[in-house]
């Protein structure tokens, strides 16, 4: 996992032709913060999230967000365990994000 600052994390995304972005947000709140072509990944619960997982490619490279970065941090661990091999989270979410 990596914690980028909303600059690195966006110059790595748009430099990225594998990258996948996640909104892990639930879905009240994803609707209105939805950037970047995210898919939709809310992170309700461990257990929904980790079936969510199993539909996901482990060798592609994921940007997550969500709106504080917590929720963000918490999804980069469960997909490290899960066995995914790049995940970059943005730090502070996107109430901080600055380009």
């Amino acid at each position: 996992m990596i914690i980028a600052s909303g600059f690195i994390w966006h110059s790595f995304l748009k430099q990225d032709p594998d990258a996948i972005v996640l909104c892990v947000e639930s879905k009240e709140k994803s609707e209105a913060i939805l950037r970047f072509g995210a898919i939709e990944a809310p992170l309700s619960n461990e257990g929904e999230f980790n079936q969510y997982l199993r539909h996901l490619d482990k060798a592609k490279h994921y940007y997550i967000y969500s709106k504080t970065g917590v929720k963000g941090e918490l999804a980069c661990r469960l997909m490290e365990e899960a066995g995914f091999n790049e995940t970059i989270n943005l730090d502070g979410g996107l109430i901080n994000f600055k380009v």
